[in-house]
């Protein structure tokens, strides 16, 4: 049996064959577009290498879109066959995969456990379920799985910079801020391609409303990450909020365009990242022109996957915007019949906070602004449950302010902007809308107030 490049067994290859795991496991890290190809060929040519299929199988459930689950079961069948010669690490890979596939994540979250206690240092163990945790919103448990499997690395070991990346973004996403700059910052220090920790670190200054910083550090020709899948979008997701937050709409849409959502992509995050950008921009004031009509037809076809429940809500706001009923109706069946089917193990966020939000945005789009606001105000503190940052759930919060502005529970929506104002203080579109309910409750001094915060973030621009 060889052996990786951490000394972990690989059974059914030969050195060369094991060597060339190791470099499409970084690039894959990488988020290189050229690491699925190159998987593909080696799986094809050493068919008895169970960790290349395992691996497939991995990135195959990875996409997110339900027609990829097939080929995914098929590379767990292959894997399979081979299980008499798997070593015990590899036969747990193989049960992780085969829950990923049947949408259990507590048996493929516990099977990645057992490999780390015995392994910490399996990245792609780590790396999966650093994935998983994040879509189900359990960032505690990414904090520890880093934390413990660090405990086991050094910069001598191939991939450490990765580790790094991984508990940068867990550190920010349970506050730590400081810590979490000094982690991903060493990380890209060692590893200038490491996208997640590049990511990781822009969440941080997202979060502390550095918007300078923020775009200096995602200050790249558009043609930076040409060679990397479709995560690089999302980093000119974070590039396009940074210059949203200083109101520099026209540069948003420009990033939109060329950057955010080049083209009618049905990837999920950036259907995530293209319909909660669009709706930034109009409760802006920002007329978005036809953008929100491509949009909806992708989503349309992707609506019945029910891969990341994160993305469920942006669904509903593309057919919500483009007065799309009887798709949202569907949607929603859709939903409900998942949490009672195949999508029972995630049953409760799906009934208690996917399904509520859905339709407090189909709602919103509907003029029914009260039943917006009483279905999100008393989520608030849930949304975490069904994935995404805090930076994306921030998008939510935009509906329940609107929401409320439009109803005219004008002393709500000031609460809410004193929140967000607290924490988001260079946040232009955020003192717009402070000073518009200040305008309309008669206080002067609250407009004033508002307008000198805007005036401090154009100088400071």
């Amino acid at each position: 049996m060889t052996a990786d490049d951490k000394g972990l067994g690989l059974s059914g290859a030969d050195a060369r064959q094991a060597a060339r795991f190791n470099e499409i496991v970084i690039d894959s890290l990488d988020y290189r577009a050229s690491a699925f190809p190159e998987l593909e060929a080696l799986c094809d040519e050493a068919p008895e290498f169970a960790m290349s299929h395992l691996l497939k199988g991995y990135l195959l459930v990875g996409m997110g879109k339900k027609e990829m689950l097939p080929a995914a079961r098929s590379c767990a069948d292959r894997a399979s066959a081979l299980e008499e010669t798997m070593n015990s690490r590899e036969k747990l890979h193989l049960k992780a995969l085969r829950g990923w596939i049947a949408k259990n994540p507590d048996e493929a979250l516990h099977s990645w456990d057992e490999i780390l206690a015995a392994y910490p240092q399996d990245i792609l163990a780590l790396k999966f379920q650093h994935f998983m945790l994040f879509w189900f919103g359990r960032v505690s448990e990414m904090k520890r799985a880093c934390e413990n499997s660090l405990m086991s690395w050094d910069s001598s070991i191939p991939g450490y910079s990765h580790v790094l990346g991984m508990y940068s973004f867990a550190l920010e996403e349970a506050g730590d801020y400081r810590n979490a700059e000094k982690s991903g910052r060493l990380a890209v220090e060692l590893h200038s391609d490491d996208l997640w920790a590049i990511h990781a670190v822009a969440h941080v200054y997202e979060m502390q409303g550095d918007l300078k910083a923020g775009l200096n550090w995602l200050n790249q020709p558009l043609s930076k990450w040409a060679d990397r899948g479709l995560f690089k979008d999302h980093l000119w997701w974070h590039t396009a909020l940074f210059a949203f937050e200083r109101g520099e709409y026209a540069k948003v849409l420009e990033l939109y365009d060329a950057a955010v959502w080049p083209e009618e992509s049905d990837f999920y995050l950036d259907t995530q990242n293209a319909a909660s950008l669009l709706a930034r921009l109009e409760f802006a004031g920002v007329d978005v022109g036809n953008r929100w009509e491509p949009l909806a037809i992708v989503s349309e076809g992707r609506a019945g996957d029910h891969v990341h429940l994160f993305t469920e809500p942006h669904y509903a706001m593309a057919f919500g915007r483009t007065d799309r009923n009887d798709h949202s109706l569907r949607h929603l069946e859709s939903l409900k019949a998942f949490a009672k089917g195949e999508g029972r193990y995630q049953s409760r966020p799906v009934e208690r906070v996917a399904v509520p939000v859905c339709e407090a945005v189909r709602d919103f789009y509907r003029g029914d602004y009260a039943s917006t606001v009483d279905a999100m105000l008393p989520l608030r503190k849930e949304f975490q449950c069904i994935g995404g940052s805090h930076a994306q759930r921030d998008v939510f919060e935009i509906y329940l302010l609107e929401a409320a502005i439009r109803k005219n529970d004008l002393r709500l929506a000031l609460s809410l902007l004193e929140e967000r104002t607290s924490s988001r203080k260079n946040s232009v579109s955020t003192w717009r809308k402070y000073s518009e309910v200040c305008e309309r409750l008669g206080d002067q001094f609250g407009v004033a107030s508002a307008e000198k915060h805007i005036g401090r973030i154009a100088l400071a621009a």
